[in-house]
């Protein structure tokens, strides 16, 4: 992605608020994003089955050399002996049939557990997403290396990824586990359904850390990460279905917060069309 890049984020009113008073962004698991799209933080078929794979093959050795140490049991000990041995290479058994399950599991939570903040491409305003995300409130028009900038970049500060999503057919028969990830190699939270591509979306990420090695289930949670608002906000949109009182509460919110309003404008998107006739005078 290149700095330039022009980003919009669309607010209902409430949000707008929230935002400029906490000084954060809002970053949310992808759990909560289930029934819009029950497929977030999935892949296609045939990226999950090439990871799959790979648990496969970590099994099957397990096994293997399991059945290799009991095959190799010497003769000589102890019926008392061979019970303890058999009874550890059994759990030892247990363990390695557990793996598939277990990653399974694993991969679902990591997913569920992901925390995103979306923005919208586009060097224009959309109807559509005035329509879905925000009629009556405002669009954040910013851009990505503003965006970058704005961020807390302290000793605290969450790993923070950002990139666009990539939309793929997942039914299409063709695709290959190559074909799954992003140009700078990511997947999980950043791969979507082809039904989704007029979102446009760019997506910052944080993945939930996890205590070492440790294969515990989390709960999904989200979390906010402090951004300097006014280095990151180059206009404030108001939307062109809303009425003039959200126009001066959006003006006053503003005016408190230290946003300037030299910043916010209304859309022009429902302004009328007669100056196109204006040749005919």
């Amino acid at each position: 992605m290149k700095d330039n890049d022009v980003l919009w984020r669309y607010l209902p009113l409430d949000k707008f608020i929230d935002l400029v008073e906490s000084k954060t962004l809002f970053f949310a698991p992808l759990a909560w994003f289930s029934k819009t799209d029950p497929f977030e933080g999935y892949a296609p078929q045939v990226a999950i089955n090439a990871m799959a794979s790979v648990s496969k093959k970590f099994r099957d050795q397990q096994l293997e050399a399991i059945n290799q140490v009991e095959s190799n049991i010497p003769q000589g000990v102890s019926p008392q002996e061979l019970q303890k041995i058999k009874m550890q290479l059994q759990q030892l058994r247990k363990n390695a049939e557990s793996h598939l399950p277990t990653m399974r599991e694993i991969f679902k939570n990591i997913s569920a557990c992901t925390m995103v903040n979306c923005w919208y491409k586009s060097d224009h305003e959309s109807e559509g997403m005035w329509g879905l995300y925000s009629k009556g409130g405002v669009a954040i028009r910013t851009s990505v290396g503003a965006l970058r900038r704005a961020l807390n970049q302290g000793e605290e500060a969450p790993v923070i990824h950002i990139g666009s999503i990539k939309y793929l057919d997942f039914s299409d028969p063709n695709l290959k586990p190559s074909d799954c990830v992003t140009e700078d190699g990511q997947m999980i939270g950043m791969i979507k359904r082809i039904a989704y591509a007029h979102e446009k979306e760019v997506r910052m990420y944080i993945a939930r850390e996890r205590a070492g090695d440790s294969l515990d289930l989390l709960a999904p949670e989200s979390t906010r990460v402090s951004v300097n608002v006014q280095g990151m906000l180059e206009s404030v949109v108001i939307s062109p279905f809303a009425g003039e009182a959200i126009e001066r509460s959006v003006r006053a919110v503003c005016r408190w917060s230290g946003v300037s309003e030299s910043i916010v404008s209304r859309s022009n998107l429902l302004d009328n069309c007669e100056f196109l006739l204006d040749a005919y005078e």
